[in-house]
């Protein structure tokens, strides 16, 4: 997908842009599994033998979340750093919370907002027949 030339231009100015950390990426899941284990410090070894990713990206990949302060490692064991998991933590129970008092966005409201929506949210479908 493209991206505006003052976007290009500002790419790398203010440091390292943040990592994805969708589910289904490298960082990702290396970052969701620090998270659901956050009171645990793990190896290299154990990671690459607990989460399903190649080999050879996790020690490339913890230097990258940890330059962002998303983990931090002491001796060979890495682990979430607190500050990340107080910000991820407050995030996922304001979310829980949120839903609990509304009862969260159904499909068909979701559907009907993106109906009206003046910039409305792509299908990945949609984003591939764009490419």
């Amino acid at each position: 997908m493209p991206i505006p030339k003052d976007e290009f231009r500002s790419i790398d100015e203010d440091g390292p842009s943040l990592p994805d950390l969708a589910p289904d990426t490298t960082q990702g899941a290396v970052y969701h599994f620090f998270l659901e284990h956050a009171d645990q410090a793990f190896r290299q070894r154990e990671i690459v033998d607990t989460i399903d990713v190649p080999e050879g990206s996790v020690g490339p990949t913890l230097k990258r979340l940890e330059e962002h302060d998303l983990v931090e490692h002491r001796d060979r064991f890495w682990m979430i750093a607190d500050a990340e998991h107080a910000v991820a933590s407050a995030g996922m129970h304001g979310a829980a919370t949120a839903d609990e008092i509304d009862g969260g966005f159904s499909d068909d409201d979701v559907e009907a907002w993106m109906e009206t929506a003046v910039d409305p949210i792509e299908s990945e479908a949609e984003q591939d027949e764009e490419s």
